[in-house]
C-alpha cells in the first residue's frame, strides 16, 4: 500500500470517528441546556430554604413536607388525577374509531379529512380555550340553545367553571395529536390482514380483540399517556375554565411560583409531579412488555 493511500485509509477513519460525534453534539447541547439545567436547578432550589422570590441556605426538606402535608396540594392532584385519567381515556375511545375509519373507510374523504385535522392543531391555544367559555358559559351558546327549545328553565351551572369545562377542552385540544398518532399506528397494519382474520371466521368485535388491539397497543399507550401528562399537569385551562373547583395542580405549581414567590416549594411540586408521571410510564411499559410475554406464551 502506498503512503498515499496509507494516509487516505487513516483520514476516513478519523472521519468515521468524529463523524457520530459532530451528529450528538448539537443535541447533547440542547439536552443540557434546555433539559439537564432546568432540571438539576428545580432540584437545588427545592432543598433550599425559601424567602420571598428567593432561596438560601442551609439546605432542607422543608419544602418537600410543605408540599405533602398541605391539604390543597393533595385535593388539586387528586383533580389532576381525574381530569388526566378522564380526558385521557375519552381521546383515546373516540380517536382510535375516528382513526380506523381515516386508515381504512375514508377513501377519498382521507386526505381532506387529515387536512382539517392538522390544520386544527396550528388554531390558537388560548383562542380554542375563550371558544369554551363562549360555548359553555350561562349566556353561552349550549345553554342559549337549550333554553330556546325548552330543555331547561335557567342556565347550565356546571358546564363552565368547573371540572367538567376543563376536562372537555383538554379533550379537544388534545383529540387532533391522538388521531395523527392511532392513524400513523395503524399504517403498517394492511387490510390483508383484515381480510384474512375475516377469512378465518373473526367476526367484527374479533378482529378487534385479536388483531387491532394487540398491534395497537404501544400506540394506544403512547397516546393515552400524552393526553394524561398533558391534561392533568395543564394550568391554562384550568385558570381560564376551571373556577374553583376545577383547579388542577398546575395552577397551584404555577401559582407558588409567580404569586407566592416561593421558589423551593414550586420546585419540591414540580419534581414530585414528575416522579408520578415517570411512574406511570414504567407502570405503562411494565403492563405492555407483561401483555407482550403473555401474547408470545399464548401463541406457543
Amino acid at each position: 500500500m502506498s503512503a498515499i493511500d496509507t494516509s487516505r485509509s487513516k483520514r476516513d477513519r478519523s472521519e468515521l470517528r468524529l463523524g457520530p460525534i459532530a451528529l450528538t453534539t448539537p443535541v447533547a447541547a440542547g439536552l443540557l441546556v434546555f433539559f439537564a439545567a432546568p432540571f438539576i436547578t428545580f432540584v437545588v432550589y427545592s432543598f433550599l430554604t425559601a424567602g420571598f422570590f428567593s432561596v438560601s441556605g442551609p439546605f432542607t426538606l422543608d419544602a418537600y413536607r410543605d408540599a405533602i402535608s398541605t391539604p390543597i396540594n393533595g385535593t388539586l392532584a387528586m383533580n389532576s388525577l381525574r381530569t388526566g385519567l378522564i380526558a385521557a381515556t375519552v381521546t383515546v375511545l373516540v380517536g382510535l374509531p375516528i382513526a380506523y375509519w381515516l386508515r381504512y373507510l375514508a377513501g377519498a374523504m382521507q386526505l381532506p379529512v387529515l387536512f382539517v385535522i392538522t390544520a386544527s392543531m396550528f388554531a390558537s391555544y388560548l383562542v380554542r380555550i375563550y371558544a369554551w367559555r363562549t360555548l359553555l358559559g350561562e349566556n353561552g351558546v349550549i345553554n342559549a340553545t337549550l333554553d330556546r327549545i325548552g330543555l331547561i328553565d335557567q342556565p347550565l351551572g356546571f358546564l363552565l367553571f368547573s371540572r367538567f369545562a376543563v376536562t372537555v377542552a383538554a379533550v379537544h385540544l388534545f383529540m387532533p395529536f391522538v388521531i395523527l398518532t392511532l392513524y400513523a399506528g395503524l399504517r403498517p397494519l394492511q387490510p390483508s390482514f383484515l381480510e384474512a382474520a375475516q377469512d378465518l371466521g373473526a367476526n367484527g368485535p374479533l378482529r378487534w380483540l385479536r388483531v387491532i388491539l394487540p398491534l395497537m397497543a404501544a400506540p394506544i399507550a403512547t397516546s393515552f399517556l400524552f393526553v394524561f401528562v398533558l391534561a392533568s399537569s395543564d394550568w391554562v385551562t384550568s385558570a381560564f375554565l376551571g373556577g374553583t373547583s376545577g383547579q388542577l395542580l398546575g395552577a397551584r405549581i404555577a401559582t407558588t411560583f409567580r404569586e407566592a414567590g416561593n421558589y423551593p416549594q414550586g420546585a419540591a411540586l414540580s419534581l414530585l409531579t414528575m416522579l408520578a408521571f415517570a411512574l406511570c410510564f414504567v407502570l405503562v411499559t411494565v403492563g405492555l412488555r407483561l401483555s407482550r410475554l403473555n401474547k408470545i406464551h399464548w401463541m406457543s
